[in-house]
This record gives structure tokens, sequence and C-alpha cells, in this order.
């Protein structure tokens, strides 16, 4: 075998042309030379550290939910994070390696009494992508929680704090750069209720989600990020819908139904009949698929509102 085999075989479990379908929730997407998985931050930080000195072109996968991965085949290496250790601080705060399943460390943060970050337990993917994006459900989100990151930065191993990370509504620095999240500090609260009663909460939130999202089909989660108020003023100009005065965003899946775009296809993906804001793999579905249906979607939105949506989910052309 080669020279970046052999290194990567050093630091964790490694295949050669693996297909990327495995590894996403939308169960679609091209190849990889080199596909890698990491249990272990020091040997997450040597690997990023070798592919830096080999001039190895890599991408980060984490739980594989929220993107979109290319059809072609990529010549580099796919590092799955899977690093999962949680540890719990002084302070009620949580250390939480990249790697970990959001869902798993929400519910075991409600066993530690604590409380604060319940709206992860229905949030598929992992912590390192949850940062990424600034996941959130049920009014909360990484922005709230996150105390500080430790990040890979060409080379080095940095911290920054909440306001470094740049979060806004769906976004993060880390969309607009090559930092790779390594652990992140969550800063949570003593609960005043018991563990039950936090967990009995948590899991009204899933069946809540479970009872208004499409269940049994691939997807990526939520396509297009919600409308802020200031948006729809600025694009539209027209009063705010009355489902939505008082609130801050206006959602995306109810404009996308409003739009008549529920339960269009192309090719095998379909926007969702039980959630306008999901497109669902019906079997089959390419990425040309879905980013064609992607952009039918806009259109129509467009056409009945004047709003440009604005992808939520991560392109990933190889």
């Amino acid at each position: 075998m080669d020279q970046i085999y052999t290194n990567l075989k050093k630091y964790g479990k490694v295949k050669i042309n693996e297909s990327l379908a495995k590894h996403t929730t939308f169960k679609f997407g091209g190849s990889v030379k080199y596909f890698i998985l990491i249990d272990k931050t020091d040997k997450l930080i040597k690997v990023l550290q070798f592919l830096r000195e080999e001039n190895v072109e890599f991408i980060i996968l984490g739980g594989g939910s929220n993107v979109l991965w290319g059809d072609e085949t990529f010549d580099g290496v796919v590092i799955k994070i899977a690093n999962q250790e949680i540890k719990l601080l002084e302070n009620n705060v949580l250390l939480v390696d990249a790697g970990c399943v959001t869902v798993a460390v929400a519910r075991e943060s409600v066993k530690l009494g604590l409380t604060g970050f319940e709206w992860g337990i229905g949030i598929p993917g992992t912590i390192g992508g949850a940062v990424h994006g600034n996941a959130g459900a049920m009014g909360g989100d990484m922005s709230t929680n996150l105390l500080k990151v430790e990040v890979f930065r060409q080379g080095e191993i940095l911290e920054l704090n909440n306001k470094e990370c740049e979060f806004v509504y769906r976004d993060s620095a880390f969309k607009h750069n090559n930092d790779v999240v390594l652990r992140v500090w969550l800063q949570l609260q003593k609960s005043t209720i018991k563990s039950k009663d936090l967990m009995k909460k948590a899991l009204e939130n899933i069946q809540y989600r479970n009872s208004t999202q499409p269940q049994g089909f691939a997807s990526s989660g939520c396509i297009f990020k919600n409308v802020s108020v200031e948006k729809w003023k600025k694009e539209n100009g027209e009063d705010i819908p009355e489902l939505f005065v008082g609130k801050l965003v206006i959602s995306a899946g109810w404009m996308i139904e409003q739009s008549g775009a529920k339960g269009d296809k192309v090719g095998q993906a379909q926007v969702s009949e039980k959630h306008g804001n999901f497109i669902i793999n019906l079997g089959g579905a390419t990425f040309v698929d879905v980013k064609n249906l992607i952009e039918e979607i806009k259109e129509k939105v467009y056409n009945k509102f004047k709003i440009n949506l604005e992808e939520e989910v991560q392109e990933i052309d190889l």
C-alpha cells in the first residue's frame, strides 16, 4: 500500500474507495479514496498534522446529517470523527469530544441532573457538527450553551470563546474557515427538578419532532433556514403572516407548503408530505436530484413571497 494508507493505519480504521452513501443520513454520495474513523482526540490531531505536512486534501465528517455529498469520487481523505468522551467539570460544565452524538450528550446531561441542553435530545449528528452549524431546536441552540471550543487550525491547537465562534442563526465561523473542532465546553445549570422529570420533558420534545417530521425515509434534516422577521420585511415588504406575529422567524417549511412545493419530486427526491422543509430520499436519489429540487423549491417560494430562501444544509460538491 502507499505511504498515505500506511500512515493513516497508525491512527484509526482505514477503508479504501469507500462509498459515502454508507455514512450520510441522506444515503447518497460518491466515494472517497481514503476513509478513516478516529476515536481518540490525540490520534485525530496527529492525523491532521500528517495530512497538513503532506499537503493531502481532507474533509471532516461527523454524523453525516445536514450535508449534501456530491456524487463524484473524492481523491483525498474523509475523516469520520468518533472521539466520544464526556467529562463533568466544576460549575456544571461538560467537556465533550467533538465526535459525541448530540443526543447522547443531551441524555447524559439530564442523567447528571443538569438542564439547558434538553433541546439537543432530538438533534441528529455530532457535537462537532452541531457547533459547525449552530444547530438548535425548541428554542435552544449551541450558541446558548457553548463556553469555549478547542480547534485545530493550521497546525496549532487553539481555544476559542463563544464570541470568537461568530455564531448567528444556523451558522458559525466554522462554516467559512478550515478549523477542525476537537472538543467543546458546554455551560449548563443544575436542575431544580428530578432527572426523571427532565428526561420526561426531553422525550416529549422528541415525540413532538417525530410527529411533525417524516419518519422512515432517508433525509438530511431541514434543508432551509427559517426566515427572520427582518428578512421578511426587507424582501417581502408585507405584514408578517398572522401565524408568526410576535415570533422572531417565519417557518421555511410553512412558506414551502404555501408555495405549492409540498410533495414535488425530482427523480427519487421528494419534498416531504409531512413537513415542507424536508426532502426525502425515496430510494436511489442522487446529489443532482436533490440540488435540482432545492432550486425548484426556491423558485416557487420566491414567486409566492419574493423571499430568497437560504440553505441550512451544507453542500459538499466532490
